[in-house]
């Protein structure tokens, strides 16, 4: 279940990010780089935790033993 919300949010958080870098990209006056750093921060630790978070399956089968 945390494997499936962390890529939500790396989907929701990287297109987000993708969406600001063109703003600032098109008006760098009134939009800045730090929303679409933020964004690109929480996709990155998304990404690691899809990677590398443990799955809850293995949890739960330890659980019960």
């Amino acid at each position: 279940m945390i494997k499936l919300i962390a890529a939500v949010v790396f989907a929701l958080s990287a297109w987000l990010a993708w969406g600001a870098g063109s703003l600032h990209q098109k008006d760098p006056a009134h939009y800045t780089t730090s929303p679409m750093l933020a964004l690109g921060a929480i996709a990155l630790i998304s990404l690691l935790v899809l990677f590398f978070g443990k799955s809850g399956s293995k949890s739960k089968s330890k659980a019960r033993s």
